[in-house]
């Protein structure tokens, strides 16, 4: 195997090698490890992996002496410094070493305060993250804590954070007469028909009416606005309204009424409903009946 030993014997003395000399050398040592350009690769890996370690250890050495001879050189300043102050300065050189000396302490000091400074301004950035993540949990806490008491209460989030109560819907009854023959026997045994009207009620699913209540669920004063869309078993719209609550506050149940006719002859199979606007700036172009409805609703 390759070793790594002193200088080899002929080596120049003056340290400067050409290719020739190099290359010399580097066959002389790699004959005497048992190697050759004849070698095989399993010989030649194992060989080459070694000599790479030894590389990569003298490096590090080397790196090291670097260092080494670096501080000696520093030193070296240092003591030629203070002979030529000390040969410059004489007796005040103790007054000089003390200025020198307050400096480096005042400078140090400075560094110190620095760095305490750094590590407060560190300390009340992490607070601060801290802080603001405790509030926005306390805040998610508590708004977990009203969805669930809404919920419990029968509302339901429709967007915005405007919540709806269960809704009830009803139809119209109308009367619809009725024209009805009855046969009533004479005493001489013929049937005599009888003509009666009589009304009959019937469920008119033109005419419906809708009830429920809106909550904002905001911090703050807003007007509302929420459409209900009513739809036949085809997906067809048969019917509308919108609601309006005009400066609705916080956490206040608003319950509504509202009556609209039905473009349908059966009940309808579907509803949606969405918000139209919550904000704090009042509806434009529209005015309410008694009761929060619009006098003219929109789609």
């Amino acid at each position: 195997m390759l070793a790594l030993g002193g200088p080899p014997a002929n080596e120049d003395p003056s340290g400067v090698m050409d290719e020739n000399m190099l290359g010399g050398i580097a066959e002389q040592q790699l004959r005497s490890a048992g190697l050759s350009a004849d070698s095989f690769a399993s010989e030649l890996w194992p060989a080459l992996r070694k000599r790479t370690m030894e590389t990569i250890e003298l490096r590090h050495d080397l790196k090291a002496l670097k260092s080494e001879l670096q501080s000696l050189r520093d030193e070296l300043v240092g003591l030629q410094n203070f002979i030529e102050d000390h040969e410059q300065f004489g007796k005040d050189y103790t007054s000089y070493r003390d200025v020198i000396a307050e400096t480096q302490r005042l400078t140090a000091a400075q560094a110190a305060v620095k760095r305490q400074q750094e590590q407060f301004d560190r300390d009340r950035k992490r607070e601060e993250i801290r802080r603001k993540k405790d509030e926005a949990a306390a805040k998610r806490k508590a708004a977990k804590s009203v969805n669930q008491r809404l919920e419990k209460l029968g509302f339901a989030a429709i967007g915005q954070d405007v919540w709806l109560s269960r809704s009830a819907y009803s139809y119209a009854a109308t009367n619809v007469p009725e024209q009805r023959v009855y046969y009533q026997p004479t005493l001489t045994g013929e049937l005599r028909a009888l003509t009666t009207i009589e009304n009959r009620e019937e469920v008119d699913y033109t005419k419906m009416t809708i009830s429920g209540s809106l909550l904002n669920g905001d911090a703050t004063t807003r007007n509302i606005g929420v459409a209900f869309v009513f739809r036949d078993t085809h997906g067809n719209q048969i019917g509308q309204e919108t609601v309006i609550i005009e400066n609705a506050r916080p956490d206040v149940p608003y319950p509504f009424t509202s009556e609209l006719v039905m473009a349908s002859d059966l009940p309808f199979a579907s509803h949606t409903s969405w918000v139209l606007f919550a904000d704090t700036s009042p509806p434009t172009n529209t005015s309410t009946r008694p009761g929060g409805q619009p006098s003219n609703p929109t789609p």
